[in-house]
């Protein structure tokens, strides 16, 4: 069994969870092992993935995986070939729902297709539209 921590919890019972974590979803997957994730209720989120005013991902600095002087000569190829090298350095994973076996809560184990119930029960509809308050 996998049980893993995640920074919040899709109201389509996808997660936001630290780098590197859907592979691991995807391994538990192959080998027939549960995926469990624990989270608090804070965690939960109105909002869905495919939501375009949603950022899922947070691009961290590429300085954490590459050290300037010792790539420096490909940098300088990868300008003469017209293909500089680029680095991405994403911060999170979104793990599909469909990988996610169980979702344990402060109030109790679920399925991750009733995080919508559970985030109807504990939000307001107020909750739902983040962009609008903001801009008012």
């Amino acid at each position: 069994m996998v049980i893993v921590g995640v920074h919040a919890v899709m109201a389509n019972g996808g997660v936001i969870a630290p780098v590197g974590m859907n592979m691991v979803a995807l391994a538990a997957q192959k080998h027939a092992v549960p995926f469990v994730v624990v989270a608090g209720i804070h965690k939960l989120c109105p909002s869905y993935p495919h939501n375009p005013e949603v950022c899922l991902n947070d691009m961290r600095s590429p300085a954490e995986l590459l050290e300037f002087g010792r790539f420096s000569n490909c940098m300088e190829f990868g300008m003469d070939s017209g293909a500089p090298l680029q680095v991405v350095n994403p911060g999170f994973d979104y793990v599909a729902p469909e990988l996610v076996s169980l979702l344990i809560t402060d109030i109790g184990g679920h399925n991750p297709s009733y995080m919508y119930r559970l985030i109807s029960d504990y939000y307001s509809a107020d909750d739902f539209d983040l962009q609008g308050r903001i801009h008012k």
